[in-house]
């Protein structure tokens, strides 16, 4: 299974980062334009065991994804596991570190593509680099919620 990694620094104190990646308010603002994400549950509360249900629009395709919330460990990490999505699985670490002030996110991704051979392909072909664009807008994203500004 192909796993992906991003790793980004914020200027900002870990308790901000936790706080802004554990809240809904989160949701919108690291979901890129054209995408729509659609919470279908009352509470997105980042909880061991809680489950996380969405409606999800992207390219005239709508979907239902639904995450199980694990390994929640404040202010440090949590995991999200897709018991279903598009994919065949689906799995994102979240993880925070501190030094000095600021916080290293770290986003751990795991996933195989639905279909077999044609699901390489495709992640080949545009899966992988969707993913990656996806995680390009988060880091930027959470920089410009949470920088210091100086």
């Amino acid at each position: 299974m192909p796993t992906l990694k991003f790793e980004f620094w914020v200027d900002a104190p870990i308790e901000e980062v936790w706080d802004f990646h554990s809240s809904a308010r989160a949701l919108e603002l690291l979901t890129p334009p054209g995408r729509r994400l659609e919470p279908l549950v009352e509470s997105l509360d980042v909880v061991d065991g809680a489950l996380h249900v969405f409606r999800f629009r992207e390219r005239g395709w709508t979907g239902v994804w639904k995450a199980r919330i694990s390994n929640v460990r404040p202010p440090h990490r949590f995991v999200d596991t897709a018991e279903h999505s598009p994919f065949a699985h689906w799995q994102h670490v979240h993880e925070f570190v501190a030094l000095e002030g600021r916080t290293l996110v770290r986003d751990t991704v795991t996933y195989q593509p639905p279909f077999g051979v044609l699901g390489w392909l495709a992640d080949q072909l545009f899966i992988r680099r969707d993913i990656e664009r996806l995680f390009a807008y988060r880091r930027e994203a959470t920089q410009a919620a949470l920088q210091r500004r100086t």
